[in-house]
Formats: structure tokens, C-alpha cells, sequence
């Protein structure tokens, strides 16, 4: 089974995280997620989550504390996500490649429809800020 290593940006502002909703178009549609993407083959986590936050959402970010790794299989392939926490540096997030982003209260995060493999990083966040 191929192995793909994502990373993805838990981003909290006033006890808020901003969770990003996959386009019709994406696999796993409408799922709920932490903004980021696949890290390329020489790159870091933190690099790959800089560059994908610029990409995805038009800001730049620094990377803060690993929070929680998540997997899920799709079609075949074994997704291992690395989320780590992110604060916004400069931009306003924009949903570029997104159906839609919201900032939701963390106490509330569990009543999104996330993907599996982000689950576990929501449950951290519960632990650390509910």
C-alpha cells in the first residue's frame, strides 16, 4: 500500500480553529479539515505546511507544536496526517481551493463532518482547550 504524508494547520484565534470544508470536486467531498496538503519528497512538515497555508488559504504562518497524527486509507493509499498548531502571520485566510473555511469555537468542533485522519487532532484540541 503507498504511503502519503500529509500536514495540516490547526490555526486557533480566540479560542476558535479555522476548519476548512473540501470541495464537491476533492476526494472525500464536504468533509471537514485542517487546511494543508501533501508534503513533497526533501521537504519538512513545516515547510510543506508554510508553502501548502500559501497556496490554500493566501496567508503566511508560522508552525507551532506537532499536535496529533491521524491516518485513513483512500483508494488504496494509507494517509498518515501530521497537524500541528499555526498562528497566522500575515493575509486573511480565503478559501482558494475549498468549497468554504469557518472559524468555529473549539468546544464545538465535533459537530463538523471532519475526515478520519483529523479526528484525533480534534480530540487533542478538545483535551487541551475544553
Amino acid at each position: 500500500m503507498h504511503e502519503i504524508e500529509v500536514v495540516g494547520a490547526a490555526i486557533i484565534e480566540d479560542n476558535k480553529v479555522l476548519a476548512a470544508q473540501r470541495s464537491e470536486i476533492m476526494k472525500l467531498p464536504l468533509k471537514w479539515e485542517f487546511a494543508g496538503g501533501k508534503v513533497q519528497k526533501g521537504e519538512t512538515h513545516e515547510k510543506a505546511l508554510v508553502r501548502e497555508l500559501r497556496e490554500e488559504l493566501g496567508i503566511e504562518v508560522s508552525v507551532g507544536d506537532f499536535i496529533a497524527k491521524g491516518s485513513s486509507v483512500i483508494e488504496d493509499r494509507l494517509i498518515n496526517l501530521y497537524v500541528y498548531s499555526a498562528k497566522i502571520l500575515k493575509g486573511v485566510p480565503q478559501a482558494r481551493e475549498h468549497a468554504r473555511i469557518m472559524w468555529i469555537d473549539i468546544e464545538d468542533i465535533m459537530k463538523l463532518d471532519w475526515a478520519e485522519a483529523d479526528l484525533p487532532a480534534c480530540e487533542q484540541l478538545l483535551k487541551k482547550f475544553v
